[in-house]
């Protein structure tokens, strides 16, 4: 195999990885409002600032804040992988 080919191949790779890795962590990313509504028992506070500091939904919000620094870091070194690749390709 060439180092042409050899490179696109690699290249194409890490495209895969990165949508994957955003397409997991796009699935535990979640909005306050969304972490609310799914962690806030029925019978909860009135507000949703109340019910942002329930238990639950600090759980959630603090996955989600750990999901999306995950994908950063995965697309921070994915992009670090693809630039020799791409010099080497133009």
């Amino acid at each position: 195999m060439s180092q042409v080919m050899s490179d696109w191949i690699s290249l194409l790779g890490l495209l895969v990885a990165l949508f994957g890795a955003g397409i997991t962590a796009w699935a535990v990313i979640l909005r306050p409002e969304d972490a609310v509504n799914i962690g806030v028992t029925r019978w909860a506070g009135e507000t949703d600032e109340e019910n942002l500091k329930l238990p639950l939904v600090q759980n959630l919000l603090a996955s989600s804040r750990w999901a999306m620094r995950g994908l950063l870091l995965i697309s921070i070194g994915t992009a670090f992988q693809i630039v020799p690749i791409v010099s080497r390709l133009v």
